[in-house]
């Protein structure tokens, strides 16, 4: 049998790792990846700020999978679920199962003014270059201007990141949220977003909600209301959308994930099974899960089992994901619900930073962000 493994992500990796444990050597694992290194993507807002560096948030791939997977660096253009294909810049595969792992990008949903001028926060890349363009940004003036299309976490890390930024290179910045809906981080109880809201008061950022950018101009941000904020640095942290769109009819959700049956395969396609940020997966309460590493570790591993089952002719098993809570650092303080029960503070900061560090592939990467949480400034601003 050929298993194809589209991603090497946190999901990837781990079904990677089963598959060559559960499968014996006549069968033929690959992990196809454009990229031939893995990163870190909880951190790439420290990147973004210089918190942290590339190299502490990134490993190779081939360094991260048995030598009986085969590795091929390679962008995927298209997958065809009906024909079994999968085509990249210059070869054609064909195989029998395919884990789909291929993790989310920045989803713009039709905003095309000035993109290069838009900062995103999606990839290593991305952090880098949001690093170099802000810090020269900082530099050619003596007050800035931060606007975030999206008040969700993402767009609340990367703010208080590049605040600290600032801070640290002695330069005012005015931090503006944007947000579409009535109010913001909705998931969250009312006692945590009081907090949120008291923490992001405190630092005099400020948030517009039920409100839009409607006019980017490449330096001018013209909002719904009307209202023009000058000379800005531009961020589009509004959402996110799968990577990678098979060819096929199957179900899916409005952000591209495809909806997975109990042992996350595809029910349209049976020999296809996704995982991670690309699949809609279900909880116990049947609820689809929030996108989160724990989630694609677990999803990636299991799915990596069913194919193996498959194949040895053994019975699958249903995908039962255990939700062990999540973290979000604000600046000087972070919340959060870990094992059911929320949480704020400071302490959740060094929570964060101590459980990306033991995901973070060795022990370098582990220690440098462990440290990391130490350089938060304990001082109120």
């Amino acid at each position: 049998m050929k298993i194809f493994i589209v991603g090497g992500g946190f999901a990837g990796i781990s079904a990677a790792k089963v598959l060559s444990k559960k499968l014996s050597n006549e069968h033929e694992i690959y992990l196809i990846d454009k990229k031939d290194y893995t990163t870190m993507l909880p951190n790439l807002p420290e990147v973004a700020s210089g918190r942290l560096e590339s190299r502490d948030v990134t490993e190779k791939i081939s360094n991260l999978i048995p030598s009986t997977v085969k590795f091929i660096k390679e962008e995927i253009l298209e997958i065809n679920l009906d024909k079994k294909i999968i085509k990249t810049t210059v070869n054609e595969y064909s195989y029998d199962y395919m884990l789909l792992a291929a993790g989310s990008t920045t989803n713009l949903f039709g905003f095309d003014q000035n993109l290069d001028k838009v900062n995103v926060l999606d990839s290593l890349e991305a952090a880098e270059d949001i690093k170099a363009k802000f810090s020269k940004y900082l530099e050619e003036r003596d007050k800035g201007t931060l606007v975030v299309s999206g008040a969700g976490f993402t767009g609340m890390e990367l703010a208080c990141n590049l605040y600290d930024l600032s801070k640290r290179k002695n330069k005012n910045l005015e931090v503006i949220f944007v947000e579409r809906a009535n109010r913001i981080l909705p998931m969250l109880s009312e006692k945590l977003c009081a907090h949120v809201i008291e923490k992001l008061n405190s630092l005099n950022f400020k948030i517009y909600t039920d409100n839009q950018i409607t006019i980017f101009d490449g330096n001018n941000i013209t909002l719904k209301n009307g209202e023009i904020i000058k000379d800005t640095f531009f961020c589009w942290c509004s959402g996110v959308k799968s990577s990678v769109k098979p060819v096929g009819e199957y179900l899916s959700l409005p952000d591209g994930r495809i909806i997975v049956d109990e042992f996350l395969s595809i029910p349209e396609y049976p020999e296809v099974y996704a995982v991670g940020d690309a699949a809609a997966m279900k909880d116990k309460n049947n609820n689809f899960l929030r996108r989160a590493v724990t989630f694609a570790q677990m999803s990636g591993k299991h799915g990596g089992k069913n194919i193996a089952a498959v194949i040895n002719k053994e019975e699958r098993k249903s995908f039962k994901p255990i939700d062990l809570g999540w973290i979000i650092p604000i600046y000087i303080s972070s919340i959060g619900a870990v094992f059911g029960k929320e949480m704020k503070g400071r302490k959740g900061i060094f929570m964060h930073y101590i459980l990306c560090g033991i995901k973070n592939y060795n022990f370098r990467n582990f220690w440098t962000a462990l440290k990391a949480a130490f350089k938060y400034p304990f001082a109120k601003p």
